[in-house]
């Protein structure tokens, strides 16, 4: 629409008897200013630096076994950080893993990883199965607080009823109660 008024002779071809034009050029313009603005610092843009820049915190390591220690490693090496963020550095894309542990189980843990899930790639082909071991290892130390680690209710109502003796129905146990 610009480049018409120079290819055609006729019409006119000053620009403030254009307004069309110019609110066109002005629209596209904020547009793309507005996404170039919102591409650097939206939750959803990962930080693609954020691996190198930011080491994981040193209380997150301190009294670590050495297992959790290459799980931290992995950690770093994987670049988790570029999505996933530990004592307020690394990207935003992903939740925060500082109290990951009080919200998942090893289990969900593993399966997150390996499989993926909402916008987090699977790692299956990506992690041998000591890395995997490891990182999980050292997420389940993120307890933030020193809340109390995820249960997994089925796995208390499984335990439950077969410690029932048999021939007799088993109770099934009661969130909050013995």
């Amino acid at each position: 629409m610009l480049l018409l008024p120079l290819l055609f002779g006729e019409g006119e071809k000053h620009w403030s008897r254009r307004p069309v034009a110019v609110l066109m050029v002005t629209v596209i313009a904020v547009t793309l200013g507005a996404f170039t603005s919102l591409g650097t610092y939206t939750p959803w843009s990962p930080m693609m630096n954020a691996w190198t820049s930011a080491p994981i915190p040193a209380a997150d390591l301190k009294d670590r076994t050495p297992l959790e220690r290459e799980g931290a490693l992995v950690f770093q090496n994987k670049q988790c950080r570029n999505c996933h963020s530990i004592g307020g550095a690394g990207g935003m894309r992903g939740p925060a893993l500082d109290s990951i542990a009080s919200r998942m189980t090893e289990d969900q843990m593993i399966r997150q990883v390996l499989q993926g899930g909402g916008n987090m790639p699977a790692y299956g082909n990506a992690l041998n199965p000591s890395e995997t071991t490891a990182l999980v290892q050292f997420l389940l130390t993120l307890r933030g607080g020193n809340l109390a680690p995820a249960v997994d209710a089925s796995r208390k109502m499984v335990l439950s009823s077969e410690q029932a003796p048999s021939g007799l129905p088993s109770k099934p146990a009661t969130p909050g109660g013995p």
